[in-house]
């Protein structure tokens, strides 16, 4: 009798895709959905902006435990969309321009993914709630933070997890805009501090943080964090 066949492997972990930076050169807009970060040719600059995205994919392979449906909230140019077409049944993008996530869907061929051009003060989204919900530095560019939050708690399932990206605006972020020749753009209206502090208050309980970069725990550009959402919390 032969020997028993071995058991199979599980499937690795769906990879992180970093879009290459001349592609995201060739569609960005001026509407700065693409920040120029992402493709400016400072490889350190580019690998520090890209980190928060690769944190963010691990904290959903580490704590989204159900990965039918993900949101992603305020999806701008779509540079997220095929990592999480890679890890989610169905992904669902929303912004007030699509543009250039258009080009990013057609590119990979992410037949997965829904784009909704939309205003999240008002949009209403059948494809709710979701398993999780990712803010990659969206959040602090409302000057009223009750209406994005009210928003993730209504589209956000019975043990969904959000995930968020918030820059810190740090003494040293400011040094490096003044070292890059970049300006602070003037809707950012909270720090990354002052956002989490308010989705505690609002009835969400961090789960995990990163820091962007790891080496500067002190003063770091970027927090990236997970969230649960507690369904008994204080509406905002």
């Amino acid at each position: 009798m032969p020997p028993p066949a071995p058991p199979e492997s599980p499937d690795p972990a769906p990879a992180f895709v970093e879009i290459p930076g001349e592609f995201l050169r060739s569609i960005a807009t001026d509407n700065e959905r693409i920040p120029q970060l992402y493709f400016c040719g400072n490889t350190l600059s580019s690998k520090i902006f890209w980190m928060r995205l690769r944190w963010i994919h691990d904290l959903l392979l580490r704590h989204a435990p159900v990965r039918r449906s993900v949101l992603d909230f305020g999806g701008g140019g779509g540079v997220f969309l095929p990592s999480l077409a890679r890890l989610f049944e169905r992904v669902t993008s929303i912004d007030l321009e699509t543009r250039e996530a258009e080009r990013v869907v057609e590119r990979y061929g992410l037949t997965n993914v829904k784009l909704v051009r939309a205003d999240v003060a008002t949009a209403e989204l059948a494809e709710a709630p979701f398993d999780a919900i990712v803010a990659a530095d969206v959040l602090e560019h409302f000057r009223d933070l009750p209406v994005p939050v009210a928003a993730l708690r209504r589209w956000l399932g019975e043990g969904g997890r959000l995930f968020t990206s918030l820059p810190t605006e740090s003494g040293l972020y400011d040094r490096l805009r003044r070292w890059y020749g970049v300006t602070r753009p003037p809707d950012h209206y909270h720090t990354g501090w002052e956002v989490e502090a308010f989705l505690q208050k609002s009835g969400f309980r961090r789960l995990a943080r990163r820091c962007v970069p790891l080496v500067v725990r002190i003063a770091p550009l970027y927090l990236v964090s997970a969230w649960s959402r507690d369904l008994g919390g204080t509406e905002p």
